[in-house]
C-alpha cells in the first residue's frame, strides 16, 4: 500500500487521521449532550401540554412520535441552512484558496494553496449524519415524554 511504501510518513498520515476522526466523534459526542439537554427542556417545559394531549387520547407512540418528529424537522431545517452556509464558504475557499504560509503547509498542501472542494455527496452524508445524531439525543427526552401522567400534568402549577 501507499502507506508501507511511504514508510514514516506513510504512518503519520495514518496518525493524523487517526486523530481528526478523535475530534469529530468528541465534537458528535458534545453535539449529542447539547441537543439532549435542549430538547429534555422543552419536553419538561410543555408538561402540561401532552399531559392534556395524553388526557385526551393521544397514545404513548404519538407522543413520541411527535417528539422525534420535531427533532428531525429542526435537524433538516438547521441542517440545511449550515449546508447552504457551508457550501458559500467552500466555494469562496475553492476559489480562493487557503495559502501555504511556511513549507509544512507547502508539503501538506502539495502546492503553494490548498483548494478545497465539496461534492453533493458530501453535503448530502452531513445532512443525514445531522439528523441521525439529533434523533439519537432526542430518544431519552421523547421517552420522558411519554412517560408523563396526564393526572400530574394537568395538576401541576406553572
Amino acid at each position: 500500500s501507499w502507506q508501507k511504501a511511504a514508510g514514516l510518513l506513510g504512518q503519520f498520515i495514518f496518525v493524523a487521521k487517526a486523530a481528526l476522526f478523535f475530534v469529530v466523534a468528541v465534537i458528535f459526542v458534545i453535539a449529542m449532550i447539547i441537543i439532549n439537554n435542549a430538547m429534555m427542556m422543552a419536553t419538561l417545559q410543555r408538561t402540561q401540554t401532552i399531559g392534556t394531549l395524553r388526557a385526551i387520547g393521544a397514545q404513548r407512540s404519538f407522543v413520541l412520535g411527535m417528539v422525534l418528529l420535531e427533532t428531525v424537522l429542526l435537524g433538516l431545517a438547521f441542517g440545511a441552512a449550515g449546508m447552504l452556509a457551508g457550501s458559500g464558504i467552500m466555494a469562496w475557499l475553492g476559489t480562493a484558496g487557503i495559502p501555504a504560509w511556511n513549507d509544512y503547509t507547502y508539503f501538506f498542501f502539495s502546492g503553494p494553496k490548498l483548494l478545497p472542494t465539496l461534492t453533493a455527496g458530501n453535503l448530502v452524508a452531513a445532512l443525514v449524519i445531522i439528523v441521525l445524531i439529533s434523533s439519537l439525543s432526542t430518544l431519552t427526552p421523547a421517552v420522558v415524554a411519554t412517560r408523563i401522567s396526564p393526572l400530574k400534568a394537568m395538576q401541576s402549577d406553572e
